[in-house]
């Protein structure tokens, strides 16, 4: 037994090298590993970028045979065998253009005890990729969605508040003319007053084809009061307007003040909602009267929707 216990802590002594590291050295793994670090270098347009250099891991051990016998050849066949291990797992992989991807001999520890004699190899694969630069969220314009939508819902998020529905107007309804009594008169003396109505069908910009009517002004003040609004709070007046007009922006008028909305010209796309802010106080009646003022050039206008701050 004391002899068997002997040939056991020969053996154990054997297998520890030099530094006191016990074989398998502790970074020998079977699997493939990898681990990242971020840099910054010059990309292929001669511009500093980060970049995040990933790199991937392969070890692999060959033992001293009567094929192989000296450690520095088991260095070498362990190399081999694991740089075939990360070809394997690259030969799919597109490296970046102008980067390229190289084998490095990481690691190795001979060992050479009477019970396991081999080398130990590591070999390293970096690769690296230019770093996507996370663009900053962009706050949703909603002005945009607002005009270029073909569906207004009944809720509007719009500047960061919430509006509701609380009126419409309809060129097509006789009861809604006169509901909102419509009036339209000529711009001044000298000028030939022109108005008329068609049922029309154009595109919005999200694709979809809407059918309206549509009251085109030449020369005309068009007239209508409001219904349902609660005094002095923030109002939108959205109306669908034809964006084939050379008019880069309409007009409404109440009590004198003027409210602007831009548009913007599509001979495709014609439709377009043109929003008008009223500002919070500015509304002093419960029905009031706006007046939608002539333009350089003709205009089409269809529905108008009346929203309120919630």
């Amino acid at each position: 037994m004391k002899k068997l216990a002997l040939i056991v802590s020969l053996i154990t002594a054997l297998c520890v090298n030099l530094s006191g590291e016990e074989f398998p050295p502790s970074w020998f793994s079977n699997k493939l590993t990898f681990t990242e670090t971020e840099i910054t270098r010059k990309n292929a347009d001669g511009a500093w970028v980060p970049f995040i250099d990933r790199t991937y891991t392969a070890c692999e051990f060959v033992k001293v045979t009567d094929e192989i016998y000296s450690l520095d050849m088991a260095r070498d066949a362990a190399e081999k065998k694991a740089c075939e291990r990360l070809d394997e797992y690259f030969k799919d992989y597109k490296i970046p253009e102008g980067l390229k991807a190289k084998h490095v001999l990481a690691g190795y520890k001979y060992n050479d005890s009477l019970a396991d004699g081999g080398a130990y190899v590591k070999v390293d694969v970096t690769v690296s990729t230019e770093k996507v630069q996370e663009k900053p969220q962009v706050a949703l314009d909603e002005k945009k969605e607002i005009s270029e939508s073909s569906n207004l819902a009944r809720i509007l998020q719009y500047k960061g508040k919430k509006f509701t529905l609380v009126d419409t107007i309809n060129f097509n309804s006789q009861e809604s003319i006169e509901n909102h009594r419509i009036v339209q008169s000529g711009k001044g003396k000298g000028y030939e007053s022109k108005s008329s109505k068609t049922k029309e069908s154009f595109y919005y910009p999200d694709g979809i084809l809407v059918y309206d009517t549509v009251v085109h002004l030449e020369n005309t003040l068009l007239e209508f009061n409001l219904k349902n609004v609660i005094k002095g709070r923030k109002t939108l007046i959205i109306i669908r307007t034809d964006a084939i007009s050379e008019n880069k922006t309409l007009e409404l008028k109440l009590n004198g003040q003027r409210f602007p909305a831009n548009v913007e010209h599509d001979g495709k796309n014609r439709w377009r909602n043109a929003i008008f802010e009223v500002e919070e106080g500015t509304i002093v009646e419960y029905s009031p009267k706006f007046i939608f003022m002539d333009c350089p050039k003709p205009q089409g206008i269809a529905s108008i929707w009346v929203y309120q701050l919630l």
